[in-house]
């Protein structure tokens, strides 16, 4: 499902957020603030509490790019890496 195109209408049952309990919420690049959040993994990767290479699944050079982007379509691994 492509979730940024303008025309994927969701369809939710009032009655059933309503006896659940559930909040409705949406969601930018995960609610990110850089200008917070980038000092603060930097730090964490200075002072070894973040291993930034487990956070990546895969390296390629450019003649791989396209592969990586199909890859993602998939879902499989989180990030790959490209390197020149």
């Amino acid at each position: 499902m492509d979730l940024a195109r303008t025309d994927i209408v969701v369809s939710l049952s009032a009655l059933d957020i309503f006896h659940s309990g559930r909040t409705l919420r949406s969601s930018v690049y995960g609610s990110s603030d850089p200008d917070r959040d980038l000092p603060e993994l930097a730090r964490a990767v200075l002072d070894g509490t973040l291993d930034p290479a487990t956070l990546i699944t895969d390296r390629t050079g450019l003649d791989g790019a396209v592969a990586a982007f199909d890859r993602m379509a998939r879902g499989e691994g989180a990030r790959t890496v490209v390197l020149p």
